[in-house]
């Protein structure tokens, strides 16, 4: 598998996503959510698939369900923002507890992340590490200044000190690895040393050196499982109720209550004539029956897509752990388009970068989000959009092809060496991004490679999304036109 690729998102203005790698199938975006308001998402993604990609194939339920995943998760306040921890009454108490110090956790994590991403994407200095090396010391100390007394504040505090001190000793042992980490200072490499010796310290001294133990298969699931085990008390629950099914019911009815008038009818006619019942009479009610029993879903289906176009698919509610508070309401429609279909300004947009095939299959993804003001009293908000692509991997059929070529291209009495070929789909991924107080959107784009054992590469784009200046200009143009038509 090639190397993964990722670079700073282009964009402009506004709150970017950052992209990061979560194993050989999943991508996952991420941003932070500052501000109360309403913030909409549009995910499109670029098949090269015409039609052996439909919704037969794949269905957008399975899709939305198995493939895309839209969390919500509780960062907690800057420091500057936030009252003192010993003024803080509800800190003493559970749920509130675990609610603050995993906020702190996964706060901690988007810094270290960022940092990650800065330090992969151009060489390694030092800089960027002395901040990380004094984020992941402030961090210890704030997080280790005061023990719980409640037992179950004591467990909690342990899972977050243990997997705490296994992330930040697998960041500065990435960075040990790095190419150019030889050549920084020997203050820096001693300071981080010294910081790696101490918490070897600190895990002998509370016990902890039992949770290393193993493989390192089995140190690196259990890790995932204590993070999963923190997410629990941060993550916001969400609530899906799938919408259209009065529509769908009412449809279904609709096509019942035709059929059946149309049979009577066709009885009452046949009594006024006189006429006895046939051969040809049965067969011709038993055909109308069969074809409603052939084409009743296919109507239904059509029927119901019509009525409900540009409507919402899913309404979610998003809930506070422990107490169901409602936090947030979102709205998310997902369906496969072709490239017509799509709004003109996406269509001027993928001019310069996608095929002119009108046939490919496009997946959207749009996505509504409501935050009141109170849902950023005490917390900032982080959301995530993953993308499982394994199932669009599995589509990609193997080949045994392979290509032959000398061992030396200037050697034509070398040997032959064969090299097998194996087949890959580009993806095109446009996220579209606008706030209701911004007036304008910012998109971002990547290019996925997809082969059969995952994502191969991943690589940001340029876009050629329009400035704010032209989207003001093209907004105030079209309600010129508008106005001139309605006079």
């Amino acid at each position: 598998m090639s190397r993964y690729r990722h670079k700073l998102s282009e964009a402009i203005g506004g709150t970017v996503f950052t992209l990061k790698r979560k194993g050989d199938y999943r991508l996952q975006l991420a941003r932070t959510l500052k501000k109360p308001g309403q913030y909409k998402v549009e995910l499109y993604l670029f098949t090269p698939h015409e039609e052996r990609f439909s919704s037969r194939t794949l269905t957008e339920q399975q899709f939305f369900f198995n493939s895309l995943e839209h969390r919500f998760g509780l960062l907690g306040l800057p420091d500057k923002d936030r009252i003192g921890k010993a003024g803080s009454a509800f800190a003493l108490l559970s749920p509130h507890y675990e609610i603050m110090y995993g906020s702190w956790l996964f706060q901690y994590r988007a810094s270290v992340d960022r940092l990650r991403q800065q330090i992969q994407n151009a060489e390694l200095t030092a800089d960027p590490l002395k901040r990380a090396l004094r984020l992941i010391q402030n961090f210890s100390q704030r997080l280790r200044q005061s023990t719980p007394e409640q037992s179950n504040q004591q467990r909690y505090f342990r899972l977050v000190d243990v997997y705490f001190s296994w992330h930040a000793e697998q960041f500065l042992l990435e960075c040990k690895t790095l190419e150019g980490f030889s050549e920084l200072d020997q203050e820096l490499k001693d300071a981080i040393q010294e910081f790696l010796q101490l918490e070897y310290s600190h895990r002998r001294e509370m016990k902890y050196l039992v949770d290393f133990r193993g493989t390192p298969t089995r140190v690196w699931n259990r890790m995932n499982l204590y993070l999963r085990l923190l997410e629990f008390p941060v993550v916001l629950r969400s609530k899906v109720t799938e919408l259209g099914a009065g529509t769908r019911k009412l449809v279904k009815a609709a096509s019942t209550m035709f059929v059946m008038s149309l049979f009577t009818y066709l009885l009452f006619n046949l009594r006024d004539d006189h006429q006895q019942l046939s051969l040809a009479l049965l067969l011709g009610i038993a055909l109308i029956y069969a074809l409603r029993d052939v084409l009743r879903d296919d109507i239904i289906d059509s029927a119901t897509n019509w009525l409900r176009k540009d409507k919402p698919r899913w309404k979610l509610r998003l809930l506070m752990p422990y107490t169901s508070k409602l936090l947030a309401l979102q709205k998310a429609w997902l369906d496969y388009r072709k490239r017509p279909e799509l709004s003109q300004q996406i269509i001027d947009c993928t001019d310069k970068w996608t095929t002119t095939i009108e046939e490919r299959q496009i997946i959207c993804y749009r996505s509504v989000l409501n935050l009141d003001k109170t849902s950023l009293e005490q917390n900032q908000i982080q959301e995530r959009i993953s993308l499982n692509c394994e199932e669009l991997c599995e589509m990609i059929q193997a080949t045994r092809n392979k290509l032959f070529a000398w061992e030396d291209p200037d050697d034509l009495t070398s040997t032959v060496q064969a090299h097998p070929i194996e087949k890959q789909h580009d993806y095109n991924l446009l996220l579209v991004c606008s706030d209701l107080d911004q007036g304008y959107a910012t998109a971002q784009r990547w290019r996925l490679r997809l082969g059969t054992n995952g994502i191969a590469q991943c690589e940001s784009k340029k876009s050629h999304w329009p400035t704010p200046e032209e989207q003001q200009r093209r907004t105030r143009l079209q309600r010129l036109s508008g106005y001139f038509r309605k006079n």
